[in-house]
This record gives C-alpha cells, structure tokens and sequence, in this order.
C-alpha cells in the first residue's frame, strides 16, 4: 500500500519538499517591505511580463531559503507550482480543460507582481508610458499650449527705465594702469 501511494507521487516532490513548497507559496510576499524593496530594485523599471514572473519566482526561492536558512529548489518549485495550478484548475472546470490550465502558471506571478507593488503595476499595466503622471501632463499642457501651473509668466518684451545704474567703479585689469601712475611714468621716461 505504502509502494503505491509512493508511485502516485511526483518523483520531483517529496513530502517535505511539499510542505516546503506550500510554505514558500502562502508565505505573505504583499506584506514584505524587504522583499517588496528588492524585488523592485531586481524587476527594473519595464520588465516583460515573462521576465517578471520568472523573476519573481526566482527572488522568492532566494529570499525564502535566505529568511528561513533551508535551501529552496527552484525548478522543484516550478514544477510543484505547474502541478498545484494543473490540479486546481481541474478541480475548477473538469478534466477537460486541463490542458489549457498549463499555459497559465507563467501569468499567474505576474498578477502577484502587479498587485504586490505600484510602481510595477504602473509599467505592467502602461508599458507604453515610462514617465510619471505628472511629467506626461505637463508634457500634455505644453503641447497643447496650456499654461503650466506654478511657472511664471515672463513677458518677451524688455521694459525700459527700469534698469538700475552701477555705482562701484569699474575694476581695473592687471594689465591696465591708473592714469595717473600713466602720467608720472611717462614723464620720467622723457627726462
């Protein structure tokens, strides 16, 4: 009995590796600012939706096995991943949609990833605007000829009588000489 449930099983996965693997899963990744603040400073500002989700699966085996001091496989906890989507998406619509059920592990992270930081949900969601709201309204206000609020409006023209006279005389350079020390030295020289 015990040789058929032990044939039943994945061979990638053993009882601890799962437990393991369910740990990693319901760990609260949301809730970590120290994990959410590296996996930012990891996915870069336009990460491929692809590339997120690996990544991210990636910086959650590292950063698990780090926290906890286990060591955590990543290709047994993609594959463990691949099996539990398998299974809960043939519990959800029948068996006969199993096989698309594995197409979508890949997106799957990616939702963890958007909803986990704003700043990735904003270049998940807008890949086709880099720029903050802000700087692409005043992009906005400027090419449409708006005026920009907080920015002062300096006339093109230069008014006159308004400037102001220097009253500090004029700094003499090295090479320059009074005109009275001009005077005595000329005279000198003549005699």
């Amino acid at each position: 009995m015990a040789t058929a449930q032990s044939s039943t099983l994945d061979p990638t996965t053993s009882d601890a590796s799962s437990i393991l693997y369910e740990q990693l899963d319901q760990y609260p990744w949301d809730t970590d600012a120290e994990f959410q603040g590296g996996l930012a400073a990891i996915l870069g500002p336009n990460p491929s939706p692809e590339q997120a989700a690996d990544l991210t699966l990636h910086a959650r085996c590292f950063y698990f096995s780090r926290k906890f001091n286990t060591h955590v496989d990543f290709d047994g906890y993609n594959a463990w991943r691949r099996q539990q989507n398998t299974a809960h998406a043939a519990r959800i619509n029948g068996d006969s949609s199993a096989p698309a059920a594995t197409s979508t592990p890949p997106n799957e992270p990616q939702t963890s990833v958007a909803s986990s930081s704003t700043s990735t949900a904003t270049t998940a969601v807008e890949p086709a605007a880099p720029y903050p709201t802000s700087f692409a309204h005043i992009v906005e206000l400027i090419t449409t000829g708006q005026p920009i609020p907080g920015i002062k409006e300096i006339p093109s023209t230069v008014l006159e009588g308004q400037g102001t006279q220097s009253v500090k005389e004029r700094r003499k350079k090295p090479w320059e000489k009074d005109t009275s020390e001009a005077v005595g030295a000329t005279s000198s020289t003549e005699a």
